[in-house]
């Protein structure tokens, strides 16, 4: 196998394993919708089939790129739209996976780059990330207008609480995932050697720190505030590795159902910090 197919092969490994982790509070996973009404375990791999075509295409894109990094966006935004209508098309019209084909999309083109010019490392992909994505919230959010009449979800927790959401997240180079997610998957699985474990763990550290609009769109601040710092929390007892820590992750799931919480945000960067991690062992 070339290593650029290699690239999208461990993109989706990434994501199936994001939504085989159980359990997740507020999101699905084989064995619950989570917070979800419109959407399952079995729609989600569906969904990953499209992405898993569209991954081998952009990693093959980064890799061909002849042109300026920072140029690299429009394109990669193009791409990704096509892969987008045909989620939309298998899902029924369903959103199971939007963000996270901007946030691979970017991830992968700018991987491709780098395994062409032999530099390919999960830093020197943040480092890229945040190069193709300079002045994106500016550029896209900082002139939006209050009276505007339709905003995104996005843009409507812009506008209020001045969260830049994901863009913020790649802009800076995905420090959610370098400096939280990873090293905290990291230090559980060295001790358990347990993929779901560490990928529960992860996602709970990233959701103590992530500006995860999907929430407070749905929630409010205030229930974005508490979140953090309940996540905070569980990091701190110990997550997955400790009695205490567990329990408190299985009553945020039953609070999470209650209250109809999803941490979308979260998920999508947890998929990414699994995917920087097979990048470091793998490649």
């Amino acid at each position: 196998m070339k290593k650029v197919d290699l690239l999208g092969e461990l993109a989706t490994r990434s994501i199936l394993l994001e939504v085989s982790t159980h359990p997740k509070p507020g999101l699905v996973t084989p064995f619950s919708s989570g917070a979800h009404r419109d959407m399952d375990f079995t729609l989600f791999l569906k969904s990953t089939a499209v992405l898993s075509q569209g991954f081998k295409e952009v990693s093959h894109f980064g890799y061909n790129y002849k042109g300026d990094i920072q140029k690299m966006l429009p394109p990669l935004r193009k791409l990704g739209l096509e892969v987008e209508e045909r989620m939309f098309e298998v899902t029924n019209g369903v959103n199971t996976q939007k963000g996270l084909i901007f946030l691979f999309y970017l991830i992968l083109g700018a991987s491709g780059h780098l395994l062409n010019k032999r530099r390919l490392s999960p830093k020197n992909v943040s480092s890229s990330v945040s190069k193709i994505t300079s002045g994106i919230t500016e550029k896209e959010l900082g002139s939006i207008k209050k009276g505007k009449k339709t905003l995104s979800k996005g843009e409507n927790t812009f506008v209020k609480h001045g969260i830049a959401g994901i863009r913020g997240e790649v802009e800076k180079g995905l420090p959610t995932v370098m400096e939280l997610g990873l090293p905290e998957f990291k230090k559980v699985y060295e001790k358990t050697q347990d993929l779901n474990k560490s990928s529960l763990h992860a996602l709970i550290a990233i959701m103590s720190k992530a500006e995860d609009t999907n929430i407070i769109s749905r929630n409010g601040i205030e229930a974005y505030y508490d979140i953090q710092k309940k996540a905070d929390e569980i990091v701190k007892v110990g997550g997955v590795l400790t009695t205490t820590g567990m329990s408190k992750i299985l009553d945020l799931e039953m609070d999470f159902l209650k209250k109809n919480i999803s941490p979308g945000g979260a998920a999508d960067l947890l998929s990414a910090t699994l995917f920087f991690y097979f990048l470091s062992k793998e490649m």
